[in-house]
C-alpha cells in the first residue's frame, strides 16, 4: 500500500506523517533518536491491512520542520498528544522504537486516557549504570563538537548493531542518523537517557516491551522495573524491526489481538 502523506501544523512547525489503511485500534509508530517513519517501512503495510495505520516524522526528523530549538521528550509527548487529537484517532495504540519507546511511556503517564495501550520497541527504558556515565558524557561532548556527524556514525555503528546484522541496512541507518541536525542530536539524547524520562511503576495501559539481544537491561530487570509489562524478546539488533520484520510483526500482531 502506498503512502498518504500528510502534513500538519503546530505553532508555526509542519509535521509530516502517513496515515493508510482502516480498523481498530488505531495505530501510531513512533521512530527513534534521529531517525524517520522509513524505519517502520515492514510494519505499515502490515498492520494497515486491519488498522488504520499513522506513522509519523517528529519534529527534527524526515519531512517534519526542522527548527533550530532544544529536543526534549517532553516535547515530542507534547506534539504527540495534539496530533493524535487533531487527526481524532480514538485511543490508538501507541508503538515507539528507541526514543520512539520513551516517548511512548511519558505519554502513558501523562495521557492515558488518549491510548489504549503502548509497545517499546528496544526503548533506553532503564536508566544507564553509573559506570557507563563518563562514557555517555564524552558522547554528548563530541556531538556538541564540529566532528559531531563522526561521532554519531561511530556511536550507531558501534552500539545498535551486532555481527548478524546486514550491512548493507547497517549502512543505510548509520548515515540516516548522521544527517540529522545537530542540535537535535545531542538535547534529544540528554533528554532520552535522563532518568525522569523513565519513571518506574505500573504503566497506566497496557504495555509491552520487545527486547533486542544488544539491549543491556534483561528482562527480569525490565519487567522489574515496570511491574505488569509483557516482555518479547528478538534475537537480532537494536533495529529489529527491520533486521527481523516478520518476527516483530508476529509478537506486535499477538499483543494486539490480547488487547483488542
Amino acid at each position: 500500500m502506498s503512502e498518504n502523506v500528510r502534513v500538519v501544523t503546530r505553532d508555526g512547525v509542519r509535521l509530516a506523517y502517513a496515515d493508510t489503511g482502516a480498523g481498530d485500534p488505531p495505530l501510531v509508530f513512533v521512530h527513534g533518536w534521529c531517525c524517520d517513519r522509513s524505519h517502520w517501512r515492514a510494519q505499515v503495510p502490515e498492520f494497515s491491512r486491519r488498522h488504520r495505520v499513522v506513522a509519523v516524522d517528529q519534529r527534527g526528523h524526515g519531512q517534519s520542520n526542522k527548527p533550530d530549538q532544544d529536543y526534549t521528550i517532553a516535547g515530542f509527548v507534547n506534539d504527540l498528544a495534539w496530533l493524535i487529537r487533531e487527526l481524532e484517532l480514538e485511543r490508538p495504540v501507541v508503538i515507539g522504537h528507541s526514543m520512539g519507546g520513551v516517548i511512548a511511556l511519558n505519554l502513558a503517564h501523562e495521557h492515558p486516557h488518549l491510548l489504549r495501550a503502548i509497545v517499546m520497541v528496544d526503548a533506553p527504558a532503564v536508566p544507564i549504570p553509573d559506570s557507563v556515565q563518563p562514557t555517555v558524557t564524552a558522547l554528548v561532548e563530541g556531538l556538541r563538537s564540529p566532528e559531531y556527524r563522526e561521532v554519531a556514525s561511530e556511536f550507531v555503528a558501534t552500539f545498535m548493531f551486532n555481527e548478524s546484522s546486514d550491512p548493507a541496512l547497517k549502512a543505510e541507518i548509520v548515515a540516516d542518523i548522521a544527517s540529522a541536525p545537530q542540535r537535535l542530536m545531542y538535547t534529544a539524547l540528554v533528554s532520552t537517557l535522563a532518568p525522569e524520562n523513565m519513571p518506574a511503576g505500573p504503566i497506566p495501559v497496557p504495555a509491552m516491551f520487545v527486547r533486542a539481544a544488544t539491549q543491556t537491561a534483561g528482562a527480569d530487570e525490565i519487567r522489574a522495573r515496570y511491574p505488569g509489562i509483557e516482555v518479547a524478546e528478538v534475537d537480532a539488533a537494536h533495529f529489529l524491526q527491520m533486521e527481523k520484520p516478520e518476527e516483530t510483526n508476529r509478537i506486535l500482531s499477538r499483543f494486539l489481538e490480547g488487547i483488542a
